[in-house]
């Protein structure tokens, strides 16, 4: 993979997304059509280009086919 911005090869793959203090997730949320419309979050990986710092593709490792949630907020926020 090559990074489109720069060229370089130098391609740092699969950067899990996190917090620093572990505390609650961060990704990609829908709707798990669970009790009382939980939440869940999948885990975003991304490729990052060491030379120019520039994130070069984030994706997901799960299915895609779930009920996505468009709207910004808070953890639970629908």
């Amino acid at each position: 993979m090559k990074c489109p911005f720069c060229g370089s090869e130098r391609i740092a793959k699969e950067i899990a997304w996190g917090k620093t203090a572990e505390t609650g997730n961060v990704g990609l949320k829908y709707k798990t059509g669970g009790f009382l419309g939980a939440v869940g979050v999948v885990q975003v990986y991304s490729d990052l280009c060491l030379d120019c710092r520039t994130i070069v593709r984030s994706y997901i490792k799960e299915d895609a086919e779930k009920e996505w949630i468009h709207k910004p907020g808070s953890f639970g926020t629908r």
